[in-house]
C-alpha cells in the first residue's frame, strides 16, 4: 500500500461536525476521536456506527489478552502492508507489552521471538489476511486457544483485513507521520 497525503485522499476527511447530530458522539474523544479513517467513513455515518460496534465487540471475543489481541492486528496490519493500521496499532501494542523488537519481528515475517501460542495466533491472523489459512493453521490455532477464540480471531482478522482495503481503496492518510515497518530506527 502507498503513503498517502491529506490532498491524496479519495473523499475529504469528515471532521465530529461535519456527522449527522446522532452520530457525532461517534469521534468524540472518549471514543476513538477525530481519526481520518472516521474522516472517511463519515460519508456512511451508518455503516460507521455498524463498524465501531462490530469493532468493540470483536475486541472481547475469546480468551485472547490484550497482547496477543494486538499482535493478530499487527500481523494483518503487515500482511496487507497497511500503513495507517500498522501506524494506529504500533502504539497499542507497545501498551499491551509487545516489544521493539517483536514488532521488529513482526515486520520481517519472523514470528519466533514469540511464545507457541503467540505464533499460533500471529500465523493465524496472517493466514486470515492473506487467504491461506489450511487445516493444520487452524487446528494450531484451536489447540492453543477454543473454538470460540479462534472464531473470534477469525472475525478480528476480518474486521482488519475489511480496515486495510476501505484504507487503500480511500486513499486514507495516517494521522501524522508514518511510524515505520521497523519502529525505532
Amino acid at each position: 500500500m502507498s503513503t498517502f497525503d491529506d490532498d491524496d485522499a479519495r473523499v475529504p476527511l469528515l471532521t465530529r461536525d461535519a456527522l449527522p447530530e446522532e452520530y457525532r458522539y461517534l469521534m468524540d474523544e472518549d471514543v476513538l476521536g477525530e481519526l481520518n479513517l472516521f474522516g472517511a467513513m463519515g460519508h456512511a455515518p451508518r455503516a460507521m456506527q455498524a463498524y465501531m460496534r462490530l469493532g468493540t465487540a470483536l475486541w472481547g471475543v475469546g480468551d485472547l489478552s490484550a497482547r496477543e489481541r494486538e499482535l493478530a492486528i499487527l500481523s494483518v496490519a503487515r500482511s496487507c502492508r497497511s500503513r495507517y493500521e500498522w501506524h494506529q496499532h504500533v502504539a497499542l501494542g507497545r501498551a499491551a507489552g509487545v516489544t521493539r523488537e517483536e514488532l521488529r519481528g513482526l515486520a520481517r515475517d519472523d514470528d519466533t521471538p514469540f511464545t507457541e501460542r503467540e505464533q499460533a495466533v500471529v500465523r493465524y491472523a496472517r493466514a486470515v489476511a492473506a487467504g491461506t489459512v489450511t487445516g493444520p493453521l487452524f487446528e494450531a490455532a484451536e489447540a492453543v486457544t477454543d473454538r470460540e477464540t479462534v472464531v473470534g480471531l477469525t472475525l478480528l482478522a476480518g474486521h482488519y483485513l475489511l480496515t486495510a482495503r476501505f484504507l487503500d481503496a480511500l486513499a486514507v492518510p495516517t494521522d501524522d507521520p508514518f511510524v515505520g515497518w521497523l519502529p525505532g530506527e
